[in-house]
């Protein structure tokens, strides 16, 4: 499998890669539901600028969780490319 293969297969596929890793794991679910109620505490107690700072950082620590996830699944198709060979 050629790495533009590798990559046409994690575009494809990449809106289900991340929720079929976490999704059902119960850890993963507990700290989602842990962070939904820490952040609506802080929402109550800060200025809506500063919630809007909160949420801008927050994307970006997603954006950067997203890149480590897809390095993880390239590096694990890599592998996988390796073994056939």
């Amino acid at each position: 499998m050629s790495k533009q293969k590798i990559e046409d297969c994690y575009f494809e596929h990449n809106s289900t890669i991340f929720s079929e890793m976490l999704g059902e794991d119960e850890e993963y679910l507990r700290l989602k539901k842990a962070k939904r109620a820490a952040e609506e505490s802080l929402q109550s107690v800060i200025s809506k600028e500063a919630w809007k700072q909160y949420l801008a950082l927050d994307e970006i620590c997603n954006e950067l969780e997203c890149a480590r996830y897809k390095a993880m699944y390239l590096a694990g198709a890599a592998d996988c490319k390796k073994l056939e060979e």
